[in-house]
């Protein structure tokens, strides 16, 4: 699990495209022609307006800073607001106006059509599950802009829960689609207790802090284990069922023992003295293991973090 570095130029740019360009459809919806500000892309092609919408959230919604904080609040600000609309009249009204389905509709040529979840994780260019680091999550979007792949995206707060929240910037966590689906679906967290990978506690004994270990020096049998180093980490770590999705992956344990035991400690020295191309220490620990060395750059490919803290714990990092 990794936090998401939210002060790139290219995640602020994220979340203001997302905030722009629904924050249109919902408006464009509420009040149609009413509505009169150009389309954010320059586009001419109408949204139909929504009839029936319940007067509490009409209000709501014509309120720009109750939009904004539906939009791009932060986790902590959606947890105060996730339960705005209780009565069955306004959850079907919020229903009408935050439309996931239609944001995730391929076909869909009218409400979404110019800005689709594609486009959102485009933008974020996560390239692994942040929950999992075990799977890719790269966007596919050919040069004709078809769209063949991307991440999916978990609802920290469920939608099914929380309609008001199905399209927040800060609720949708770009994830592989076992963590999203088979893992985690719709249970309902606590942010307190469980990491949310945009929200560092200011509480040290909250913030997400954990390791990779193994179990046994014969390479044969090793297989890995997971050492939480605060109460939070360990109930995090065990809502997203790490311990037993990283059970399979003994065989990239034993490959790095077996590489302790097989090469001297001077491995990755003797690997960069022998190459004719000058390379940095980084570009050598890529080389040689597939995955990045930096912290900030474990979450690019699978398996960073199992990999390091394995070869840091073997000593082959010296």
């Amino acid at each position: 699990m990794f936090y998401i570095d939210q002060t790139t130029p290219a995640f602020i740019k994220a979340r203001e495209e997302h905030y722009t360009n629904v924050r249109y459809v919902i408006k464009k919806k509420l009040l149609g022609k009413n509505f009169t500000e150009p389309h954010p892309k320059g586009l001419t092609k109408s949204i139909d307006q929504v009839t029936g919408i319940h007067s509490s959230v009409q209000k709501f919604f014509n309120d720009e800073h109750n939009l904004r904080e539906v939009l791009i609040g932060t986790p902590d600000v959606l947890d105060k607001i996730k339960n705005k609309f209780r009565s069955k009249k306004t959850i079907e009204s919020v229903k009408k106006l935050v439309r996931y389905d239609a944001f995730i509709d391929k076909k869909d040529t009218n409400t979404f059509n110019f800005y689709h979840a594609y486009h959102l994780a485009e933008n974020l260019d996560i390239q692994t599950c942040i929950y999992c680091n075990r799977l890719y999550t790269h966007t596919m979007i050919t040069d004709k802009r078809e769209m063949i792949a991307r991440a999916t995206f978990d609802h920290w707060f469920p939608k099914s829960s929380y309609p008001l929240l199905a399209l927040s910037f800060y609720n949708l966590i770009p994830s592989c689609n076992v963590c999203n689906s088979s893992v985690k679906g719709a249970t309902p967290m606590a942010l307190k207790k469980i990491f949310h990978p945009y929200l560092k506690h200011s509480d040290a004994g909250r913030h997400l802090k954990f390791s990779f270990s193994y179990t046994l020096e014969d390479h044969i049998a090793a297989e890995s284990t997971l050492i939480p180093h605060n109460v939070f980490s360990r109930d995090s770590l065990a809502a997203m069922k790490l311990k037993e999705m990283y059970a399979i992956h003994h065989e990239e344990i034993r490959e790095l023992i077996y590489l302790k035991k097989a090469y001297s400690d001077g491995y990755l020295s003797s690997l960069k003295a022998i190459l004719k191309s000058p390379l940095s220490s980084e570009e050598v620990y890529r080389l040689a293991f597939g995955v990045y060395l930096e912290d900030e750059q474990l979450s690019r490919r699978p398996l960073g973090k199992l990999k390091k803290d394995i070869l840091d714990e073997l000593g082959m990092l010296k």
